[in-house]
C-alpha cells in the first residue's frame, strides 16, 4: 500500500488564523531591512519601511498609485511609523534603492541551513496583463508577449524556496543550476531533485562538488562510461538496473513537490511581473520569494 510520507490532515483553524496573520508577519518583517536605513541620515521615507510597502504591493497584485491609495485610506504610514503617507513615485522609486544581495541575505535567514531533500525546476511568467479582448474591442494591434523564465532551489520538505533566479524564456534549465547552487552553498545538501532536462554532466558534477546525491533520471539510451562524471554514470547503472528502486532510493516522486509550489504562487501572488525594467524583475521576484517564505503554512 502507497503511503504517505508524513500526516497531512490541516486543523483548519489554525490555517485560517496563520493566513489572517500573514499580513503581520510581512510588516514585520521591516526589522529585517534595517540595515538599509544606516548608510542614510535624515531620509524621510526610511527605506527598511518603504520595502514592506513594496511587498504589500506584489501580494495585493496593484499598481504604485493604487498602492499610495490604500496607504492613505487604510493608515499604513501610521502603522509603518512615517510621518505622512509616500506618493506613488516615492514607492516606485525604492526599487531604485533596494540592493539585491540585501533581498538574498533577508531570505537566507527565512530558509534552513541544512536540506536532506531538495528540488530544482523552472517555470515561465507573464510580463504583461493585456489580454486578447483589447485587440477585439479596441482594435490595438497585437504585440508579441514576452515571457521569462523563473528558475527555483525548493526544500521539499519545509515547502521554502531556498534560491530564484530570472531568465529570458527561451533559456535552457540546465545552465541555471549551478547558479541556483552557487547562491545557496551555505546549504547542506543531501539528495537533490530535477526532472530528464538537467541531465547532464555538468549538472552532475555541480550537485556532486556540493557533497549531494544528484536525483535526476537519465536518458533511455544513455552510455555507462563516465565521460568525466563518475557520479552520472553511478546513476546510468543504477537506473538501468532498477529504475523503480532508485525512484525510491532518492524520493523522486517528491519532486512533484517544486511544480505545486509553482502553482500555488501564482494563484496566491499572480503570473505575471509588473515591473518593465529586467532589473526590477529581478527584484520582483526575490519579494515574491520572501512573501511565499514568509507566509507559507509550515506543515
Amino acid at each position: 500500500m502507497w503511503k504517505r510520507y508524513k500526516d497531512v490532515t490541516v486543523p483548519w483553524s489554525v490555517y485560517d488564523r496563520h493566513y489572517e496573520e500573514s499580513y503581520s508577519r510581512v510588516v514585520n518583517l521591516s526589522r529585517e531591512f534595517s540595515m538599509l536605513d544606516r548608510p542614510v541620515q535624515g531620509r524621510e521615507f526610511p527605506l527598511s519601511k518603504m520595502v514592506v510597502i513594496l511587498l504589500l504591493k506584489v501580494m495585493l497584485g496593484v499598481s504604485y498609485r493604487n498602492m499610495a491609495s490604500i496607504v492613505r485610506g487604510f493608515g499604513l504610514d501610521r502603522l509603518l511609523g512615517l510621518k505622512r503617507p509616500p506618493s506613488y513615485k516615492t514607492i516606485q522609486r525604492t526599487m531604485e534603492h533596494l540592493p539585491l544581495p540585501v533581498l538574498e541575505q533577508v531570505n537566507k535567514q527565512l530558509v534552513p541551513g541544512v536540506v536532506p531533500l531538495a528540488g530544482v525546476d523552472a517555470s515561465g511568467l507573464r510580463t504583461t496583463r493585456k489580454g486578447g479582448w483589447v485587440v477585439i474591442r479596441f482594435g490595438h494591434k497585437q504585440r508579441k508577449r514576452e515571457y521569462k523564465k523563473l528558475h527555483i532551489l525548493v526544500d521539499l520538505h519545509t515547502k521554502k524556496i531556498l534560491y530564484s533566479t530570472l531568465t529570458n524564456g527561451t533559456s535552457a534549465d540546465h545552465p541555471q543550476l549551478t547558479k541556483l547552487l552557487k547562491g545557496a552553498d551555505w546549504i547542506k545538501y543531501k539528495v537533490v531533485l530535477g526532472d530528464s532536462g538537467y541531465d547532464t554532466k555538468e549538472c552532475f558534477n555541480t550537485i556532486t562538488r556540493h557533497n549531494a546525491t544528484p536525483g535526476i533520471p537519465v536518458r533511455k539510451n544513455a552510455s555507462p562510461r563516465a565521460h568525466g562524471s563518475p557520479s552520472r554514470r553511478k546513476a546510468v547503472l543504477e537506473q538501468q538496473k532498477d529504475k523503480q528502486k532508485w525512484k525510491q532510493k532518492v524520493q523522486y516522486t517528491m519532486r512533484a513537490i517544486v511544480e505545486a509550489i509553482f502553482s500555488a504562487t501564482k494563484r496566491r501572488i499572480g503570473e505575471t511581473l509588473s515591473s518593465i525594467r529586467d532589473d526590477h524583475r529581478e527584484k520582483e521576484i526575490w519579494l515574491r520569494t520572501i512573501i511565499w517564505n514568509t507566509t507559507i503554512y509550515p506543515r
